[in-house]
């Protein structure tokens, strides 16, 4: 009776503990309710999944039409990048919609392929001065160093002689002070306000203080000079910089709060951007792929009603978990009757922690899944997820008699399933310290092995099963039988990778990023069984 009531009371705490896991991050957030009106111009490139101007494979006009068709109503304008690879087909499109286009000509590093941007814009923007109501010459060239300030001169000076339209180029706001001479070749000056991508972030909470302060100072510096905000925007998925938190309510509050401020402020503006582009990952990380209204689905990321859930589906999720623990901790149960109720709360609790990280892991890892190497390492992330809920579940179920936990040589497999964890954190925390910039910070991936084992660990000590460091290192992480997993020159090495790492990484993320800053610490975390394994055997033997 008493094995029925703790194994009942141990279901019922879990359970609620993962309610509070997936309703909390996902309670509704209430936007600012003010008559905006209409966006005034979004960022438009409509490439869909597997196209992209990397493999050269561009969006139809019918799939034009239809995203142009999305967007009417909702916004007075697009921006393009480039006047060629299919989207010479734009203006007429949106002359039937109503929609007015910032043209552009994507300037690069090749000759031949510019002269064909420029006389492209050239050609659309006499054959629809209607539609195209202001055209660019380049995007972020001299950010990309592709040309000189004087080449780029000559380029925009050559549009500029045979259009009508208002011309500009466009940059990250910073490099206009740094090329005060464009000024003069230009009609207006656009100017990219990104926080996010910023040398110093800033968060969400900062938005009005930094781009009016980036704002004002191209104003002083270009009196006289319209400007355009032409990029203004964040991202919905990816890692943080610093206090820059890529999130979807993130999101909303940034474009929310940015198309207030605009309002308030009469500045002309174009948001980045209008749908997804996943083949951004492989340029920009991650983070590059996220920064549409729409997803690459054409999903809106949030509705009309300023309601916005950061995981729409988490009930779906909530159920899922629930009852995977409930199915692991009975069969826990069923095949150990041995376990009492201590010993039950704590497989409980194991078995909450392995159903909901491992849902958690693969559902980010599948989420990001943007290419085919993607795809790879997210069936193999997926293999070694399943590999330790199997491992971690025998561990748990052997709290009832360790020796008994599983069939022979569970404990070494779940010692080397753990090594290759250990080593899997030291290899990422070394590639985000010395090129973090595009990189993810796993901390979802990774909440398994070291919830799991900080869990089961407890578990031992409460119940009497372990004492002394020596149940904390590797060869007895998992009771009896886990032999040793590495050798002890081999410790130390890991042990010092993962501890120079999460120092240089903390250092190079600063303090800002939490993000950066749980993951210094999961790192060390699954490395310090191997620093005690080390400690253990430093001491020489005794002389006969």
């Amino acid at each position: 009776m008493l094995r029925l009531l703790a194994l009942a009371v141990g279901a019922l705490a879990v359970i609620g503990a993962n309610w509070l896991f997936w309703s909390l991050p996902n309670r509704p957030y209430d936007l600012e309710a003010r008559p905006l009106g209409m966006i005034r111009s979004v960022s438009f490139a409509p490439f869909r999944d597997g196209q992209s101007p990397l493999v050269k494979r561009y969006p139809s006009a019918a799939e034009i039409e239809e995203d142009l068709t999305l967007l009417k109503g909702r916004v007075a304008g697009v921006r393009t990048y480039t006047s060629r690879e299919g989207l010479e087909v734009v203006p007429e499109i949106a002359r039937r919609l109503g929609i007015e286009v910032t043209m552009s000509a994507w300037i690069g590093s090749e000759s031949a392929i510019n002269d064909q941007e420029v006389d492209a814009l050239i050609r659309l923007a006499n054959a629809y001065p209607d539609v195209i109501k202001r055209v660019i010459v380049g995007n972020e060239v001299l950010l990309r160093k592709e040309q000189k300030p004087d080449a780029l001169a000559g380029y925009i000076r050559r549009v500029r002689a045979a259009v009508q339209q208002p011309v500009s180029y466009a940059d990250v706001w910073e490099f206009w002070k740094r090329n005060p001479a464009l000024a003069d070749e230009v009609d207006f000056i656009t100017i990219h306000i990104l926080p996010y991508w910023e040398n110093h972030p800033s968060g969400v909470e900062d938005l009005q203080v930094h781009v009016m302060a980036a704002y004002r100072e191209i104003e002083e510096a270009f009196p006289g000079k319209k400007l355009l905000i032409g990029e203004a925007g964040w991202p919905s998925v990816g890692r943080s910089r610093g206090p820059a938190v890529p999130s979807l309510i993130n999101k909303a509050r940034f474009i929310n709060g940015f198309r207030i401020l605009a309002a308030e402020h009469g500045v002309d503006y174009n948001l980045i951007e209008a749908f997804d582009q996943g083949w951004k990952a492989k340029l920009e990380g991650t983070v590059g792929a996220n920064w549409g209204l729409f997803s690459t689905a054409r999903v809106a990321k949030w509705g009309a009603d300023g309601k916005v859930v950061e995981n729409p589906h988490w009930h779906i999720h909530f159920a899922i978990t629930s009852l995977g623990a409930l199915l692991l901790l009975g069969w826990m149960a069923a095949t150990r009757r041995e376990l009492g109720g201590h010993a039950l709360l704590w497989a409980a609790a194991g078995a909450q922690i392995l159903a909901t990280a491992a849902l958690v892991a693969i559902l980010m890892e599948w989420q990001v899944a943007y290419s085919t190497y993607r795809l790879l390492w997210t069936a193999f992330a997926a293999g070694i997820t399943g590999a330790s809920v199997v491992l971690y579940a025998l561990a748990f179920r052997g709290l009832a008699a360790p020796r008994k936990a599983g069939p022979p040589g569970w404990a070494r497999s779940a010692g080397r399933l753990y090594t290759l964890w250990a080593v899997m954190a030291v290899v990422h925390t070394l590639l985000l310290a010395f090129d973090g910039r595009y990189r993810d910070f796993p901390n979802l991936l990774f909440a398994l092995p070291v919830l799991a084992t900080l869990v089961l660990v407890a578990a031992r000590f409460a119940l009497g099963q372990a004492r002394g460091r020596g149940a904390l290192a590797i060869d007895g992480l998992f009771g009896a039988g886990t032999g040793p997993a590495v050798s002890g020159d081999r410790r130390a090495i890991l042990f010092g990778a993962a501890l120079m790492g999460s120092m240089g990484l903390v250092i190079g993320e600063t303090l800002a990023n939490r993000e950066a800053l749980v993951w210094a610490a999961m790192s060390l975390l699954l490395a310090v069984p191997f620093a005690f394994g080390m400690r253990l055997r430093a001491r020489p033997p005794m002389p006969a």
